[in-house]
């Protein structure tokens, strides 16, 4: 009953943000007070993967406070702030973790999240694309997992393919395609691990080739219906008709995702110890570059109003910006990390009912980290890292740790019907 009360208050009060070292969210202020009371040295032994991540996160400050203080000499409100961030994400990821004790508190974070969800309003839903987009995507994402979640713990995997199949399309439909995405590649990820189908590298490689032929197939006739006005919606034929090769994915890549490679000329002037913590883009250098990618005028307004900082829009790259090499190879190993857990889960752990939560989270992880930005290290990531690393551990066969028993020996009550999945 704790813990569920811990969980309904840290994803309610996340909507509520309050002026302190920049702006933090009401439940940080919850975690950061509770840190004291869930912080256990004995997990650092008892969970070798939980250690190596806080560790990783640990480096990640001390490369940005290097940065900050010694290089590029920050302001300290602006290096106050990126510190905080990282200190933030390390104890949301504790707190989480120490959590989620077992598959019904992530069942009711799940629930709680959507509940959030439909509570506050995104302020970028302004348009009817853009409402779907920030507004509803997040609310039908969890209602996606909630329902995949009860259907597959009865066996019914064969109707999770079909919703989360019908839900990747509708996405599509409404200009959300990386989320359409994700959802379509977990649907054929669970078929693969349920339909009793032996994988060896000769059919993972030919599986590889048809689908990436298949991607392009219906990747062209996306585009023909966007042209058509018969998909997506304004913002989607105008990122489509600027492209000198509609066809080309890579080229819708990006125009979509411009500041990931502005990002790369940043990275390259100044690679060793990066620009700091919430480096401004002065001389709009960076923004200038990004445009050329997204083929856009400069705005002139837009300029006048907005203090624009460096782009980035990728948590790897978005770490090399602000603090250098180090802080990219400290991020790129919690990447390493996240994905070695959800790797192992998604091949060992179909015979429980947050499988296909999993799947997706796993995916999921690879386009954050790639394409989403620095800001996610600290708001969405230690949600997904503690899911996954508590499923790992439930899902190791005879995991001997030294935590305390009833860490390691709790068992979910949510594993399916032996046989039936």
């Amino acid at each position: 009953m704790v813990n569920r009360l811990k969980i309904a208050l840290y994803t309610l009060l996340s909507g509520v943000n309050i002026a302190l070292v920049g702006q933090l969210k009401l439940n940080e202020i919850m975690v950061l007070l509770s840190a004291p009371f869930v912080f256990d040295r004995r997990d650092f032994k008892a969970y070798p993967m939980f250690r190596k991540i806080i560790v990783a996160l640990a480096a990640l400050f001390i490369c940005q406070a290097v940065t900050d203080l010694l290089v590029v000499n920050s302001p300290s409100e602006n290096f106050l702030r990126g510190w905080a961030a990282i200190v933030m994400s390390i104890l949301s990821f504790l707190f989480l973790f120490k959590t989620f004790k077992d598959d019904k508190i992530i069942f009711f974070f799940l629930c709680m999240t959507l509940l959030k969800n439909i509570i506050w309003t995104d302020e970028n839903a302004d348009t009817d694309m853009s409402y779907f987009k920030f507004k509803m995507v997040p609310i039908l994402s969890y209602g996606v997992y909630i329902l995949s979640f009860l259907l597959y713990r009865s066996g019914r995997w064969k109707t999770v393919l079909a919703l989360l199949l019908s839900y990747s399309l509708l996405c599509f439909a409404r200009d959300a395609r990386s989320t359409g995405m994700v959802f379509f590649l977990g649907a054929i990820i669970i078929y693969c691990f349920n339909s009793g189908m032996y994988l060896t590298r000769d059919r993972l490689l030919g599986f590889g080739i048809a689908g990436l032929l298949l991607f392009q197939f219906a990747y062209v006739g996306y585009v023909n219906a966007v042209l058509n006005h018969e998909l997506g919606g304004e913002h989607a034929s105008e990122q489509i008709e600027r492209l000198d090769n509609p066809y080309n994915p890579l080229e819708l890549l990006m125009t979509g995702r411009g500041e990931t490679f502005a990002a790369l000329a940043a990275i390259s002037d100044a690679p060793l110890f990066g620009h700091g913590s919430w480096a401004k883009d002065d001389n709009l250098k960076y923004y200038r570059i990004l445009l050329l990618y997204q083929n856009e005028e400069m705005n002139e307004q837009l300029v006048a109003s907005t203090d624009h900082l460096i782009p980035s829009h990728s948590i790897l790259l978005g770490a090399w910006v602000n603090c250098g090499l180090g802080g990219f190879i400290a991020v790129l190993l919690v990447f390493v990390f996240l994905l070695k857990m959800g790797f192992y889960l998604i091949s060992n752990a179909a015979d429980t009912a947050l499988y296909p939560v999993l799947v997706l989270m796993t995916i999921g992880v690879i386009w954050t980290f790639l394409f989403s930005p620095l800001q996610q290290l600290r708001f969405n990531i230690p949600a997904i890292g503690a899911i996954l690393l508590r499923s790992y551990y439930e899902c190791l066969p005879a995991y001997n740790g030294t935590a305390p028993e009833a860490l390691i020996h709790e068992t979910t009550g949510f594993l399916a019907p032996e046989a039936e999945i």
